[in-house]
């Protein structure tokens, strides 16, 4: 397993959290109660991808 290998699957990770805690399939939008976790876990998908694209 290499870097690039290694922040896809915490990317993956991370994308599935922001699922779990989205209101719809197009996770554009958190439950009811998870704003802060969806939010969070959005940030963290956005800078692993940024890492990956590097």
């Amino acid at each position: 397993m290499d870097k690039k290998e290694l922040l896809q699957k915490y990317y993956d990770m991370e994308m599935n959290n922001v699922f779990a805690y989205s209101s719809n399939y197009l996770m554009s939008s958190p439950k009811k109660g998870y704003e802060r976790e969806w939010c969070e876990a959005n940030e963290r998908a956005i800078l692993l991808l940024e890492l990956i694209r590097e």
